[in-house]
């Protein structure tokens, strides 16, 4: 028998969210879920008591400590408290991919007046 305290429900998902750790950010896949905690992909870096931030659907830079690693997985423990399940699943906006272009032909791609040829 253990005297742990009962572990909080955990939930299947499909959610990606942003690892910041060690002045390198990650996009990592979140396997499950729960109010205090995340099991996510194992970047292949991340070692028990490391500390990272973690940035999924609408909560940014949640604080985290990793509480155990295989080579493929990492266990999270949010050490801020309990997460707002429903904002952690909402979609996240991941940001321009490039630089906005100004110029030449490429900036009216997709203009609706256009002429083609």
């Amino acid at each position: 028998m253990s005297d742990s305290p009962p572990r909080e429900p955990r939930s299947s998902v499909i959610l990606y969210a942003r690892i910041d750790h060690r002045d390198r950010s990650v996009e990592a896949r979140v396997r499950n879920l729960s109010v205090t905690g995340a099991c996510i992909d194992n970047p292949g870096e991340l070692t028990k008591g490391d500390l990272l931030d973690v940035t999924m659907g609408s909560l940014a830079a949640l604080p985290a400590e990793v509480m155990w690693t295989s080579p493929t997985l990492a266990g999270l423990h949010f050490t801020r408290g309990a997460i707002d399940l429903a904002e952690a699943r909402k979609p996240r906006d991941r940001g321009a991919t490039g630089p906005k272009v100004s110029a030449g032909w490429i900036s009216n791609i997709h203009h609706a007046y256009r002429r083609d040829g």
